[in-house]
């Protein structure tokens, strides 16, 4: 039977209040379920979000103040690769370095008997080119030579000196013929460009 808004009237104040807190008690379990429980969920996962996005703002802001450095970083190895090579030459600069050396000899007062440069020996990067020389002249001549070649800016290695036929000169020096081995070396522009591919190929192999 239908309660009328009437017939509140005569309901005992007690049960009044029971039933007025039925009602808000209603009230308050149909917002949850239809309003406040999806709101919730929904704040929740925007909390979330709003969490990854604060992480990545601050690895961004991490990376943005080591920028400078890792420019220096970067400035600072192309600096030393170009002093390398400086001393590492390509193929085309062969010829010239290994004239250089003949004139620091003549220059030296040495007299070259003999400049014969030999196969190259192949390593990871580079190669090494032995020549081997022989030269007449007295011993603060090619003191001198040597000198100028461990000073010179690419790198000229003499090594397997010997010295023979040795002679006075009517100047109070002694003449003789020195026998080495003057190795030069050269960059391997493209097995270093293969090097990286190759590296990563092997990586991804299982």
């Amino acid at each position: 039977m239908a309660l009328k808004i009437g017939d509140l009237s005569k309901v005992p104040p007690r049960q009044k209040v029971i039933l007025a807190v039925l009602f808000c008690g209603l009230v308050v379990v149909g917002y949850y379920y239809l309003y406040y429980r999806e709101a919730s969920q929904r704040i929740g996962v925007m909390e979330n979000q709003l969490a990854g996005l604060r992480s990545k703002i601050r690895e961004q802001q991490t990376i943005a103040g080591n920028l400078r450095s890792f420019q220096d970083e970067v400035r600072r190895l192309e600096l030393q690769l170009s002093l390398l090579l400086e001393q590492l030459p390509n193929s085309a600069e062969i010829p010239s370095l290994l004239k250089s050396v003949s004139d620091l000899g003549k220059e030296s007062g040495l007299e070259f008997l003999r400049f014969a440069p030999s196969g190259e020996a192949k390593k990871d990067f580079y190669a090494e080119i032995p020549v081997s020389i022989s030269v007449h002249g007295d011993y603060h001549s090619f003191a001198l030579f040597s000198d100028k070649v461990a000073k010179y800016p690419r790198i000229v290695n003499l090594s397997n000196i010997s010295f023979s036929s040795p002679r006075p000169s009517g100047d109070n020096l002694v003449l003789l013929t020195v026998n080495c081995t003057a190795t030069t070396y050269r960059f391997l522009e493209q097995q270093a460009a293969a090097a990286a591919p190759a590296a990563g190929g092997k990586g991804k192999k299982r």
